[in-house]
């Protein structure tokens, strides 16, 4: 009876075999949890100091559906950095990126209509096309070349139903800075077959060892078809916030706002979001020394476990290692891993089919716990292979 009143799409969406490893650890006492990507740092003063003082002021009523101008306008130029000149009204304010990344799609994507993925890909991705009624269209990003994006394999995937591409620059999980000659590779693609890029920045500002970070959106004629989704959740270690934003062209943009989605997240939150981007950025910059800290050690300790190669990422704070030395299924591994070391990380074919002989890691623990994470791989790597 009960399946008779849920909508249709919601009725036909798949469970996700790897959703089992995370259900295993609820209950559980005792787990180190390496099944998100929250910072294990406390968001900086000057933005609680910021939100604290507009609650005493009263700053408690409705915003403007679309975002304090204030907001806006701080997003806008802080995009501007990026050589794109966007407007306050390019922006709109919403309760965190997913939302944004709901709107981004729900409000261009049409039932039947193809999305381009990049394998490994954000798993809320694959949720998002499923529950649209679009199909799903995987390009593998090439590990052997340090998942790097193949232009001709992309160019091969494209057919007449193809509507849009969807880009995680730094991608999430696998660290992968996309190039200007890779983005200008994509952005020929989205020219010349007519199709949005969607473009998930919310790592932008972690990028390592001397890269920068390139929006697709600044390439000569694809302003008018990016959409870039963003949040204020791991630069800022804002992630319990919930404030994030998209930013396009303002005819896209004003077609999107009419989804009738509770866009707005609180004011004072909206007003700490302003003193986030408008303060200092030194503690943004410390975390970011913190990451690749993290990740400098970590990358090398997991490569001298046998059966695992951890490819160094360029960007982010996730590791992707390949687990396939231990000849067993990535799901498996994570769940028994979990079982025997109370360890959570998520299975890599949560990341897309190609990610399956990988767990994520995201850098968000000590250097001293990483170490015991990392032992207790070895020790469970070793228990497995014999």
């Amino acid at each position: 009876m009960a399946e008779r009143f849920i909508e249709k799409r919601l009725a036909s969406m798949k469970g996700r075999s790897h959703a089992r490893v995370v259900a295993t650890a609820r209950g559980m006492d005792g787990v180190i949890n390496l099944a998100g990507g929250d910072p294990d740092f406390d968001t900086p003063g000057h933005i609680t100091d910021a939100l604290k003082k507009a609650i005493a002021e009263g700053k408690t009523h409705y915003p403007p559906p679309h975002g304090l101008p204030d907001l806006r306008s701080a997003i806008a130029e802080y995009h501007g950095k990026h050589d794109v000149d966007w407007e306050a009204g390019d922006v709109t304010v919403t309760a965190g990126s997913g939302v944004s990344l709901f709107a981004s799609t729900a409000g261009t994507v049409n039932p039947g209509e193809e999305v381009v993925l990049l394998e490994p890909y954000f798993m809320a991705y694959s949720d998002l096309v499923e529950y649209i009624g679009a199909r799903e269209v995987g390009v593998p990003l090439d590990e052997d070349e340090g998942f790097r994006l193949d232009i001709e394999a992309l160019n091969e995937r494209v057919t007449g139903k193809t509507k849009m591409i969807v880009l995680c620059n730094p991608n999430n999980p696998s660290g992968t800075v996309f190039t200007k000659e890779e983005l200008k590779g994509i952005a020929d693609v989205a020219i010349d077959e007519d199709l949005l890029v969607l473009s998930d920045e919310v790592y932008c500002e972690f990028v390592w060892d001397g890269r920068e970070h390139t929006t697709i959106a600044s390439l000569p004629g694809m302003r008018e078809r990016t959409i870039i989704s963003s949040s204020f959740s791991k630069t800022f270690a804002m992630t319990g916030w919930r404030l994030g934003y998209v930013i396009a062209e303002k005819n896209l943009t004003s077609r999107i706002q009419k989804i009738p989605l509770g866009y707005r997240t609180n004011t004072f939150v909206q007003i700490a979001g302003v003193a986030a981007m408008q303060g200092s950025w030194e503690p943004v910059k410390a975390m970011a020394e913190e990451y690749d800290r993290r990740r400098r050690f970590m990358v090398p300790r997991l490569s001298e476990i046998e059966g695992i190669n951890c490819h160094n990422p360029e960007g982010a704070f996730y590791l992707f290692p390949n687990i396939g030395g231990p000849s067993m299924g990535s799901e498996e591994f994570c769940e028994s891993l979990l079982k025997e070391k109370k360890i959570l990380a998520r299975p890599g074919t949560a990341f897309g089919v190609t990610g399956e002989s990988h767990m994520r890691i995201p850098l968000i623990k000590p250097v001293e716990v990483l170490e015991e994470i990392a032992q207790s791989i070895e020790e469970h790597a070793r228990k497995i292979t014999g």
